[in-house]
């Protein structure tokens, strides 16, 4: 029973170093399994309740990082450039018509997506409608600035996530901040299209922005 014990401490010393969540998610699971069977043993009462109500919480924390890499990869795969995978991890807002969402030259600090409604980029001459990302280019600007102002059309629902929340996502699953970058750079290249004129056949695609 002593090999169970020694298991669980070289799965948590692992889960200490692992720079990635789900590696770690993965490392604590086995902890807390091999904590549990030790911990029966050895009527270790306390380190046993421990164990067993972290076993489910980290297995579920697991799964919800998983669902959300499954979720961009399949969108990007597809060409579908659907946000609601994103939604958990984002602030719903109201927005009254003829409302500014921010202005042109405002520090930039969040990302948006729009629920419902639409809404207008004036300084790009562009409209979104649902699910159409917005905002995401001040992460990537040298100036953190907008570049357009962003105002609703009629009452809109968005969605705010935070640059400190992406960024967080992102060290917590590279391979997340991966597929949502590539999913950013095909609006972007919506955007550049639809700027020069041009049509992009991307099926699928939705207009986003670059501010």
């Amino acid at each position: 029973m002593e090999i169970f014990g020694w298991a669980a401490a070289l799965c948590s010393l692992f889960a200490f170093y692992s720079k990635t969540m789900i590696p770690l998610r993965m490392a604590v699971i086995a902890a807390n399994a091999f904590a549990i069977i030790f911990s029966t043993y050895n009527h270790n009462i306390p380190n046993l309740i421990g164990s067993a109500i972290l076993l489910p919480l980290n297995i579920l924390r697991l799964r919800e990082m998983q669902r959300l890499t499954s979720d961009v990869k399949r969108a990007h795969t597809r060409g579908e450039l659907d946000f609601d995978w994103l939604q958990p991890f984002m602030q719903a807002l109201e927005v009254k018509a003829g409302e500014t969402i921010f202005e042109k030259g405002d520090k930039a600090d969040s990302a948006y997506v729009v629920a419902d409604g639409q809404v207008s980029l004036p300084d790009l001459g562009v409209i979104l409608g649902p699910g159409s990302l917005f905002g995401e280019m001040g992460l990537f600007s040298s100036t953190g600035k907008r570049m357009s102002s962003a105002r609703a059309i009629a009452d809109v629902r968005i969605y705010r996530i935070t640059y400190d929340d992406f960024e967080q996502l992102y060290y917590q699953n590279p391979q997340f901040g991966l597929y949502l970058v590539r999913l950013m750079v095909r609006r972007m290249e919506t955007n550049l299209a639809r700027m020069s004129g041009q049509r992009r056949p991307a099926p699928g695609a939705e207009p986003g922005s670059v501010v």
